[in-house]
Formats: C-alpha cells, structure tokens, sequence
C-alpha cells in the first residue's frame, strides 16, 4: 500500500471501512462517523447497524494516529465487552490491523502503533482517572447522570478529544436526552445529533416493521423501532388520534335497545331441529371506585356496517371489524350493590357476552357478588324468562397491574391509529382519554394513568378493560351481513373508516359470529318462544 494510500486512509472513514475492515458503511453511518463535532448523540432503533458504527468509528480512530486511547462505557459490563468484541472481529480480518492484541482479560485492544480500545464497567470507581481521545457511551438512557459526571472529564486532558453517544429512548430528565436534543435543536461543532428508526437500515423493509408493529405493543413499537421517547409530560395519545376517532351520536341507554336479531333452527344430537334467536353481543369493562373515584361501567360493541368498504368481488367481506361505543356510565359514591343491580341490567339490555372487571385495590369484593348475580342470569332469562344454561354473561376477575395497562392502553391506541375504534362525542371520556400520560420507571418499565392534578381515569379504565374483551378482530371467510338500506346515511370519519348513522351493532345473517369475537361464548342462544 502506497504512503498516498495510506494517507487516503487515514482520513476516509469510508474507504477504511471498506478496504481495511471490509465492511462499507451506510449512508447514515457514514454521515456519523465523518461529523466532526466534539459530542455526538444517536438515538437508535433496533438493527440500524449502531454496534458496526461504533467498532468501525473506534478502530478508525485508533489506527489512523499513534497512541490514541479509546473508552467503551456500557449500561452492562456484557454489552461494553460486546463492542470491544467487534472491534476485535473486525481487526482480525484486517491484514493491516492483524498484529492487533486482544487482553485475556478481553477488556483491551492494543494496536501495533500504540493506540489501545478498552471497555470498563459502567461504575464510578472503574470509569475515574482515565484520559482518552475518544469516549463512547452505549446505551447512555440507562447510565445514571452521576456516572456521567464520572465519565466526561475523561475527555479533557486530550487535545481534540471526542464523546459518543449512542441509546435506544428512555428517561425524561437525564444527560442523554438534554444533549441529544440539543445537537438536534443547533447543530454545529459542539453538538451534533442524529435519530435512526429501524427503517434508516437498509436490512429492515417496510412490510416487516409492519408486520411487527401489528402485534407488538404500541408504546413498546415506538420506543424500540421508532426510537421515540416516552415522555412523561406527553400524552399517550395524541389529539390527532383522538379527534378522528370521535363520531357526535346519542348513547343509547340498556332500557332503550331495540334488538334486531333473527330466529334460526339447528338440528339436535338427533337431528331434530331446535329453533334459536340470533341477536348481536356486547361487552363490558368495569372499574370500582373508592371515596374519590367513580364506579364506570363502558360498553364495547362490534360495528354493523354492511360490508362497506371490506365487501370482495364475491361479496364476502374481508378485512377486520371496526368496534364502537354504545353505552358508558359513571357513579360518584355510588353503593358497590346498587351498581352491581345496574350492571345486571345493563347485561339484560345489552346481552353481555362478558364483564371485565379488576379485583385489585377495591374490586376483589364487588366483583365476586357481580359473578355470583350474572351467574345466575342465563340468555335464556334476558330473552323470554327461560330457566336454560346454554349461554351465560360471564365475569372475567383481572388483576390490573401495570403490564396489564400497557397492554389495555397499547390495545387502545392501536385500534385508534388503525381507525378500528369510534368514540362517542362524550366529554368526560375523552378529558380522561387526553389526559392518560406514560412515565418511565428507572426499571424500564412504562406507567400509564392519569396524573391526579388533571382529574379521574375510571370511564378510560372502564373502555380499556372492555377492549380486553375482544377476541378475533379478522372477518372470516363466509361472513356475510345484511344489504345497508337505501336511504343510509354514510358517513367517513377523519381516520378514513365509513360508518353508517345512527352506528349499529353487527347483525350477522349467519350464526357463530361472535363464538370468538368476544370471548362470552356463542350468539346462538335457544328461546322457549319457537
């Protein structure tokens, strides 16, 4: 190799990457590694090809000039060793760098010109004393601010020195955050930022990130993918999210449904035929309230709407169903029995295929005398006074922790995004909706509630525990629902999803429907009328 050559080298980040170590970089690499401000922040997504960025930045750096001393810090003694590892890897393939030693220890690198890459655990006591020419911080949303305190003035007995910083999103007041946003607020020889979601790599294509943001939880997708933030002073939802899912129709009390379903005869165990009433199914989700909050009760129906826009070539509808609000109510200093009566009218007037209802805090009681009075109201009973046991509104205990929020919550604002859920035009919830924030705990988990200064959560803990109802969302092969009247009224929400006013229940013309759309059982049921 030429001295020109090698001169090319040492100041081509991208020609080292390629002719040294063999592994080229990406554009957004390489517009990393080429910046020349003194701190460097990325937030991250997963396999965006950060670990390569870092390995590459550190061997450059330590190979283009004699006695450069690079530190790897790591949230993990594992992971800073992981990155030493690379960089280990990567020398090894290198004619130029092979004569490059690893320790046993496996905590330093030392090159033929003097330079050394070592990594340490991240403590205050193993990160003070040192002076490197190039800091690198991994996972820098979990050091603490006072290892970082610690692990800055490394850099300052240097001429020219450098910090990296690199993490997936976490924190709200830490270092990381406050000097990310800064290089990416005023850039410049200070401070220079960069956000990489999973779809900058170039491995990562459009239709997988889909397909993983369809079953992983919401928040989880955009901290992880996204490499978005949580913020706690941010809303869970957005008012975007809120506003096109919001549709002005009349609630309609249980006492006031006027049911539309219709009779249909199966045969026996032999063969004789039993003549059923097939009408539409509901569900609901309870939170008990104490001194302060509210008893809410919030009703979560299937949408009827006539295979609009999900309608195939044969007429069979495709697709997946879109689900809506009927009914919701809250009670201050409401007696637990005096609710528990209105919840069983309620699953006289609605056919509650189930009640979701939370036994922590207060609801272990109220919960077990609601299952013991719905138990003993059959289908049969709500229809026309019958004694049989086929279907039951069935009460499903749940502990609400905090896993379980992320998940009802994610559910939520998932259907929201996908225009899958309609919200009435009803004041409280929506306050309580718009009101729901996400903070972050220092074990990485995500807590979801409604802050005390800005009011109660129960009518939207009452709808998210509702939506655990649901079962299968997907329309199934063969579903095939009634012709829409020819004086209906359309009308297309903001998220895109057509509705026809005033909203319905689905009125499936074949029976089985609603087997595994909530988790209640059939909607078959047999009535002593026919």
């Amino acid at each position: 190799m030429t001295k020109s050559e090698l001169a090319t080298l040492r100041d081509d980040v991208q020609m080292f990457a390629t002719k040294v170590l063999g592994r080229p970089l990406w554009p957004h690499q390489l517009e990393f590694c080429t910046s020349r401000a003194r701190y460097r922040m990325v937030c991250a997504g997963r396999q965006v090809g950060k670990s390569a960025a870092l390995a590459v930045l550190a061997l450059w750096e330590a190979a283009r000039r004699r006695d450069v001393h690079v530190l790897f810090v790591s949230a993990g003694e594992v992971a800073a060793r992981r990155l030493l590892a690379d960089c280990a890897d990567l020398a090894s393939r290198s004619e130029l760098l092979r004569g490059s030693v690893l320790d046993e220890s496996k905590t330093r690198l030392q090159l033929s010109n003097g330079s050394w890459i070592m990594s340490v655990p991240a403590s205050e006591k193993q990160i003070r004393g040192w002076s490197v020419d190039l800091l690198i911080v991994d996972e820098a949303a979990f050091i603490t601010n006072e290892l970082w305190s610690a692990a800055e003035p490394s850099v300052v007995a240097r001429p020219g020195s450098r910090i990296v910083l690199t993490s997936t999103p976490f924190g709200t007041d830490h270092f990381f955050r406050r000097l990310w946003q800064l290089g990416m607020s005023a850039p410049g020889e200070t401070y220079e930022s960069w956000h990489w979601p999973s779809s900058v790599s170039p491995l990562i294509s459009e239709q997988s990130l889909s397909d993983i943001r369809d079953h992983e939880n919401p928040i989880t997708f955009a901290r992880e993918y996204l490499a978005e933030w949580a913020d706690a002073s941010g809303a869970l939802l957005s008012p975007e999210e809120i506003q096109q899912s919001v549709l002005d129709y009349e609630l309609v009390p249980p006492e006031l449904v006027h049911w539309h379903g219709r009779a249909r005869s199966v045969p026996d165990w032999w063969g004789r035929p039993i003549r059923f009433w097939e009408v539409p199914r509901t569900v609901a989700g309870l939170d008990w309230g104490s001194a302060v909050d509210a008893n809410a009760l919030a009703v979560v129906a299937c949408l009827e709407d006539y295979g609009l826009g999900h309608l195939a070539p044969d007429g069979v509808t495709t697709g997946d169903h879109v689900f809506w609000v009927p009914w919701l109510e809250a009670h201050h200093k409401m007696q637990y029995g005096t609710f528990i009566e209105r919840i069983v009218n309620v699953a006289k007037g609605y056919h509650l295929a189930g009640v979701v209802s939370e036994t922590n805090g207060v609801g272990a009681y109220p919960t077990e005398e609601l299952a013991r009075q719905v138990d003993r109201v059959t289908v049969n009973g709500l229809l026309g006074g019958g004694q049989g046991d086929d279907v039951r509104t069935l009460v499903n205990s749940v502990w609400t922790d905090n896993r379980r929020k992320q998940a009802m919550f994610g559910r939520l604002k998932g259907m929201l995004q996908a225009g899958r859920l309609i919200l009435p035009n009803h004041p409280e919830l929506l306050k309580q909706l718009a009101a729901l924030t996400m903070v972050e705990t220092a074990a990485g988990n995500v807590q979801i509630s409604v802050p005390e200064s800005r009011g109660h959560d129960d009518l939207a803990m009452a709808l998210g525990q509702a939506l655990s109802g649901i079962g299968r969302t997907t329309r199934m092969p063969g579903e095939i629902y009634r012709l829409m009247p020819e004086d209906a009224k359309v009308v297309t929400m903001p998220s895109g999803t057509p509705v026809v006013m005033p909203p319905r229940m689905l009125d499936p013309v074949r029976g089985g429907l609603y087997g595994d759309v909530f988790w209640g059982g059939a909607a078959g049921v047999e009535s002593p009328k026919w």
